[in-house]
């Protein structure tokens, strides 16, 4: 938990301060996440997924935003339930499916009757509470028995901790290479970011991501611990998206980052620090 350097309602207020802005710019959908390469992953990871679902029936997505996952799996359920703080995000949720619903709510809080929804999705999500842990517990809660939870785009604390370690080598004997430099910026100090290329205020920026503000992001351990602990029977971390992975990928194929993140996931979890991202799955 985060309290003792801000509350849930300064959290709160953040976040629907730097989504809405981003989100009326038409700036929030131009994430990296929303690239269709991206796009396709999670789609396939989605398909993946859902083909253990006993039921589809009902599925939520908390932190629905502007509709990214919800709109990469409004085929694949009967209903689909979205869940978000802020107003502006939620306008932009295509709905022309008739079958998507939205829900202005708390995400460690939600209106739903326990044991509603066969799948559950959080997206970029969780770094942006207070509490984590207050989240799986209603996830958990809202879940059907066999109901699957998936989680993506987490930061990996050890990789944020191995950056922080590569800048205060800044200066020093080795030089910092662009894309070294790049995540230095991304993972320590993206509220300057944000202000000087969006005009945002850097404080209420690193205020909506506390979990990555504060505690550096995601410990695997301490999450699948907490998992577990809740009652989730089934608990998975996977990790993605490399140090460098791009550049593999745009200056020699998709082919040589695949090997590449083969091999990192082949020596896990020595290789841990190198893969900036958490996914987690969890069975109820």
């Amino acid at each position: 938990m985060t309290t003792s350097h801000s509350s849930q309602e300064d959290t709160i207020k953040a976040n629907i301060y730097v989504h809405a802005s981003l989100a009326n710019a038409g700036e929030y959908n131009k994430s990296p996440h929303f690239r269709p390469e991206n796009q396709e992953k999670v789609r396939n990871i989605l398909l993946r997924l859902t083909a253990a679902c006993r039921e589809k029936n009902k599925a939520i997505d908390f932190g629905c935003g502007t509709g990214f996952i919800i709109h990469l799996m409004y085929d694949l359920f009967g209903e689909v339930h979205g869940v978000d703080i802020t107003r502006d995000m939620m306008k932009q949720v295509d709905l022309s499916s008739g079958n998507v619903t939205l829900h202005e709510s708390m995400a460690e809080s939600t209106p739903f009757a326990s044991d509603t929804f066969d799948f559950a999705t959080a997206y970029s999500f969780m770094d942006h509470l207070i509490d984590y842990r207050a989240f799986l517990q209603e996830a958990y809660r809202v879940l059907k028995k066999g109901g699957v939870f998936y989680s993506d785009l987490n930061p990996n604390r050890d990789f944020i901790m191995a950056i922080a370690g590569a800048e205060k080598l800044t200066g020093g004997v080795l030089p910092i290479t662009p894309i070294v430099h790049r995540e230095i910026q991304g993972a320590l100090h993206n509220g300057k970011h944000y202000e000087e290329h969006y005009g945002m205020n850097a404080e209420l920026l690193e205020k909506a991501e506390p979990i990555k503000t504060h505690e550096k992001g995601f410990n695997f351990r301490e999450v699948l611990e907490a998992a577990r602990t809740i009652g989730f029977s089934d608990c998975r971390v996977e990790f993605e998206w490399f140090l460098g992975q791009a550049k593999v990928m745009h200056e020699q194929s998709h082919a040589h980052a695949d090997t590449v993140e083969q091999y990192l996931n082949a020596v896990l979890p020595v290789s841990s620090p190198l893969f900036k991202y958490l996914r987690f799955v969890f069975v109820k």
